[in-house]
């Protein structure tokens, strides 16, 4: 028991009651480390007293010297300014019920020998990834170039079908009327004087004078 507690239960043993004591009678410093302990923050005892905030800091760090919580008081000069930062790290152990001291030392020693070779491997990862990401680009632009080309040639294939088929066409006119032609009677005499003038050379080569001498006259 406290010496608070020891007083109560004599004050009560003697016919006093602790809560009609004034209050007034005591010490601000007395009131605030009254009021800690009775679990009030730093806050609600500065607006009750009526006390610079400084002041109640100081107060609540004797208090701690006077519990005896003399690692607390340390703590909180040494990690004064991410004091939130601890109770967030304490928050997040207890919720994944990380309490015990081996777990907890074999976290900091993952975070010491892990984390840069999670580090690292994410960097080489991440850079396997850009690699990665650059050849697909190129692919896909080869891809597209690929594409072009193929619908490109099955353009010209599909034209020179059409002309293929054109030209089948036409043979098939010409074998057509070549047949109708050799069927006339004077197929053949029209072909036995064709012959005699293409055996004819004095006559050939007049026929040629005059077909250069046509043509020269119409295009010098």
């Amino acid at each position: 028991m406290g010496f608070k507690d020891i007083v109560d239960v004599i004050k009560k043993h003697i016919g006093e009651d602790p809560d009609s004591v004034n209050r007034s009678e005591k010490s601000k410093d007395a009131q605030a480390f009254e009021l800690f302990l009775q679990g009030k923050q730093s806050v609600e005892v500065a607006i009750e007293l009526d006390m610079p905030a400084d002041k109640v800091e100081e107060l609540r760090v004797q208090y701690w010297r006077l519990s005896k919580l003399d690692n607390l008081e340390i703590l909180y000069h040494e990690a004064e300014y991410s004091l939130s930062l601890l109770l967030r790290l304490n928050n997040i152990l207890k919720n994944k019920r990380i309490t015990k001291d081996k777990d907890i030392s074999d976290l900091i020693e993952l975070a010491n020998d892990g984390l840069p070779n999670l580090r690292a491997r994410f960097e080489v990862l991440l850079n396997q990834i850009t690699t990665l990401e650059n050849e697909k680009k190129s692919l896909s632009t080869e891809i597209l170039g690929l594409r072009n080309s193929i619908y490109t040639n099955n353009e010209i294939i599909r034209k020179q079908n059409v002309q293929l088929r054109s030209l089948d066409r036409k043979l098939g006119q010409l074998q057509l009327m070549l047949r109708n032609t050799s069927k006339d009677s004077n197929y053949h005499q029209v072909a036995k004087i064709v012959d005699q003038r293409l055996n004819d050379k004095r006559s050939l080569l007049v026929t040629a004078l005059l077909a250069v001498f046509k043509t020269l006259k119409t295009n010098p």
